[in-house]
């Protein structure tokens, strides 16, 4: 996550499914603690036009009022910064994790000790890195290999826009988790749709019990939700059934 990300599209579609799903009192999951970990760093290095999607508010009028006017006031005072969103009070029961990815791998098992000790007692983490899982595209077998922390730091030209395998592995074996949200850029390895469906099954066998939805606006991306057990799934399989249905435009649900 980087401060030219603040209140883009992406930002408006992450607060506005974290909302629906654990702000509303009709929710299941309402009043779950999330711990929200940034992955928070400079960008240093990095030539592109990232975060210029903020142009959106006319296209989602109406689909959460207090978010949009949130999210409008940040620009309109161009306050495009991280700590900026927990001021706003989005989310309840939200709490912000901002220490940034470090560059060295040592540098990086501790940071991950830090963020984990800060999610321990949270049901809900939220992982939030720039490209989101690291993979290596296999174009032929319209699969991916999940690369890790240990053994495949070094592949990644940026490591610190990722999040390694044996990291969300960690994340899951909390004890109070019942939910993590694993964030996903979708890429050009081959269509979004097989990329969805490829990753979904992979992660299936991992963890069984596992759900995405797609955010449709601009460039796609995809919020995986690995639960702790069947039943949390199906609760929260209703509950984005009926987002989807509310919010269909924009989002599109996986299963």
């Amino acid at each position: 996550m980087q401060d030219r990300y603040v209140a883009d599209v992406g930002d408006f579609g992450k607060f506005q499914l974290f909302r629906y799903l654990f702000d509303q009192e009709e929710s299941p999951m309402s009043g779950k603690t999330l711990s929200q970990i940034w992955f928070l760093h400079e960008g240093e290095g990095e030539e592109n036009n990232d975060g210029r999607h903020i142009d959106y508010f006319e296209r989602m009028m109406g689909s959460d009022e207090y978010l949009e006017t949130s999210l409008m006031g940040l620009l309109m005072r161009n306050r495009r910064e991280v700590e900026e969103l927990e001021k706003l009070k989005l989310l309840k029961n939200a709490r912000f994790f901002y220490d940034k990815v470090p560059k060295a791998l040592e540098d990086r098992y501790l940071w991950l000790n830090r963020a984990l000790m800060f999610s321990s007692r949270s049901q809900i983490v939220a992982v939030a890195p720039d490209n989101g899982m690291a993979l290596k595209c296999k174009r032929a077998e319209k699969t991916f290999e999940f690369l890790t922390l240990s053994s495949h730091y070094a592949q990644k030209v940026y490591p610190h826009k990722y999040i390694f395998a044996d990291e969300i592995s960690y994340f899951y074996r909390l004890p109070y988790l019942e939910v993590c949200i694993v964030y996903q850029h979708l890429g050009r390895c081959f269509s979004h749709e097989e990329q969805i469906r490829s990753l979904l099954c992979s992660m299936k066998n991992e963890y069984h019990d596992v759900l995405a939805i797609k955010h449709k606006p601009y460039s796609p991306r995809v919020f995986f939700f690995l639960c702790k057990s069947q039943v949390i799934k199906e609760s929260l399989e209703l509950r984005l059934r009926m987002f989807e249905k509310e919010f269909g435009e924009f989002w599109e649900l996986y299963v």
